[in-house]
């Protein structure tokens, strides 16, 4: 009899922690123990909005105003919402963008924010990959711009999107190009064991925007 109840007591565990694990996000209880929280809060986002001010709200929190450097973020998924300052009201809107943070790594988000939907800058993050070969990293570019050209150190690569490239892990230029659209540089760090990701925004050539200086 006490067998049974014990095997009865056994399977009742099993699978209440079956359940237990199945719903509850495990990792995210991981990250917040004190001494592993630390591990994974080193993290970096850097955020910058030429020719502008705007404010920056990161999982709905306020981080106040651009240029923004947030040191020792868990890793993890996170949404950021830029909202361009301005004397005339509802000239910017609020833009969003979801980045991925992984640890040991800096992110970064560099727009100019104009009228309308109009972005130029990028957004650049890692993520972790070591499915590449030694001394290697590799790259995934898009654009907002249809059909863009990505170059490498001046040296045409291909069309986005561009998935998976990879790179001896060091320092490059990328360039951005697109009939129509402003060319879009920025400058990139590729390191082994990890995926670059890059997307670009590029303003149409047409736009005009309103400058810091006539705000």
């Amino acid at each position: 009899m006490n067998k049974w109840k014990s095997a009865l007591i056994i399977i009742s565990l099993v699978f209440v922690l079956s359940l237990f694990f199945f719903f509850v996000p495990i990792d995210g209880i991981i990250k917040k123990l004190p001494l592993i929280k630390s591990f994974y809060q080193n993290t970096t986002l850097e955020i910058t909005t030429p020719n502008g001010k705007s404010t920056v709200k990161i999982n709905g929190k306020e981080y106040g105003e651009t240029p923004a450097n947030v040191q020792n973020l868990v890793s993890g998924k996170y949404q950021v919402e830029l909202q361009r300052s301005s004397n005339q009201e509802g000239f910017y809107k609020s833009h969003i963008f979801n980045i991925q943070l992984t640890k040991n790594t800096t992110s970064r988000i560099n727009v100019e924010i104009g009228p309308g939907d109009n972005l130029h800058g990028v957004v650049i993050y890692y993520t972790e990959d070591n499915t590449g070969d030694s001394g290697k990293g590799k790259i995934t570019v898009t654009s907002n711009a249809p059909d863009s050209r990505v170059y490498i150190n001046d040296e045409f690569l291909k069309n986005t999107p561009a998935t998976n490239i990879e790179l001896v892990s060091k320092e490059y230029k990328i360039k951005l190009k697109s009939n129509g659209f402003e060319d879009l540089e920025v400058p990139i760090i590729v390191r082994e064991g990890y995926t670059l990701n890059i997307k670009g925004y590029m303003f149409p050539t047409a736009v005009t925007f309103e400058t810091e200086g006539n705000e």
